[in-house]
């Protein structure tokens, strides 16, 4: 069976000052690492506090109005017949229901961790049917967020095989250099962010989530095929009647793609930037650490954080998940003073240098360009 574990190769001998500086940088990175955990407890305090919980008609006002938009849009769509009408439509529909859809998706995640309906008498049932509402509006099977919940236990360990230590990184430079020039070349093709973040959304939700069977079927994150089959044959259900009350199913499936895409571009920034946080064999993960220092803060303008629901604010949701997304904002602003040092606050050339890379290199503890690493390769 195929193992995510990554065999760490012993480097090269360095020159001295090259050394010299990654140490220095690695130990000024462990410090800074080692005073983030010290806080732990603090944080955890103020994260704890009740009312961060949201409430419940809180969590209504976030859900139920999404719901009735669907509903609004499609009536909507059918009622001017836009898979016969103008482009500008088409568009506009698709775009509307591609926010919709990711709204959808953020919600159905928060249903999975248990934490949009919470707090009283019935909350397990309101939320268990939420998360399969949200589930059909987004078209993801449920079983999604086991694999969600494998990754808040493991992104950036690498050092352990049940789950991915990170979902749109696929190699250290460790495991690269092992590949032969055939291998790497078809790695820099694929994992190139053009094609890459072009196909992803393609081959996570329109392939892995609908066959019939699963690659890796021992791992912990595997999906039922109950779970895929309701899924599928929702999204079959939604392509068809799209098509037959005169919205048409290619519309919905460019809302559907562009939602989709989106939401891969979101993942990635959340973790997979310059710093990152990546555990190699032998060392400690921190679930602390990979809170506060490998999930990250994005600058989302506020015409689009209605979509995104307050995942922009990844370091607490990773730190308490229970923390409804609509809550994360006001938990971020409303915390003490230097609570949040540390922390990766995202800049929009940050974003476009996560894009870029493709690989985490073990000596400078960064992630990477492919062409970054193979210039690393030849120096020694």
């Amino acid at each position: 069976m195929h193992s995510n574990k990554i065999e760490m190769a012993p480097p090269p001998a360095r020159p001295a000052l090259q050394l010299l500086a990654v140490n220095l940088r690695l130990s000024m990175r462990k410090a800074e690492h080692q005073t983030l955990s010290q806080r732990g407890p603090s944080i955890a305090e103020y994260l704890d506090r009740p009312h961060w919980r949201g409430s419940p008609l809180r969590s209504v006002w976030e859900s139920v109005p999404t719901l009735l938009l669907v509903v609004a849009l499609w009536y909507g769509g059918a009622a001017l017949q836009i898979a016969t009408g103008p482009l500008y439509l088409r568009a506009g529909f698709a775009l509307a229901w591609s926010v919709l859809v990711l709204r959808g998706f953020i919600l159905f995640h928060d249903c999975g961790h248990g934490s949009l309906f919470q707090g009283f008498k019935g909350a397990s049932t309101v939320n268990w049917m939420s998360w399969h509402a949200f589930a059909a509006v987004c078209g993801t099977p449920v079983d999604w967020c086991v694999g969600h919940a494998l990754h808040h236990a493991n992104v950036g360990n690498t050092d352990q095989d049940d789950y991915d230590w990170a979902e749109t990184i696929f190699h250290t430079s460790a495991s690269y250099a092992k590949l032969g020039p055939g291998m790497r070349r078809v790695w820099k093709f694929f994992r190139h962010p053009i094609p890459f973040f072009i196909l992803a959304p393609v081959a996570t939700w329109y392939g892995r989530m609908r066959l019939p069977f699963e690659h890796r079927p021992g791992r912990k994150a595997a999906y039922r095929f109950s779970a895929k089959m309701i899924s599928t044959a929702l999204m079959v259900v939604r392509y068809w009647l799209a098509s037959r009350i005169g919205i048409g199913a290619w519309t919905v499936f460019a809302g559907d793609y562009l939602a989709m895409f989106t939401g891969v571009v979101l993942f990635h920034w959340q973790h997979a930037y310059t710093s990152g946080y990546v555990t190699l064999k032998g060392e400690e993960w921190s679930r602390i650490e990979a809170s506060l220092y490998g999930s990250s803060v994005l600058p989302v303008p506020w015409w689009f954080r209605w979509a995104t629901c307050g995942i922009e604010y990844h370091h607490i949701h990773h730190f308490r998940t229970r923390i409804p997304g609509y809550m994360l904002r006001k938990c971020h602003e409303g915390a003490p003073p230097g609570m949040w040092d540390g922390v990766p606050f995202l800049s929009w050339a940050d974003l476009y240098r996560s894009l870029l890379v493709q690989c985490y290199d073990i000596d400078s503890r960064q992630y990477k360009t492919f062409a970054e690493v193979d210039a690393s390769l030849k120096a020694r």
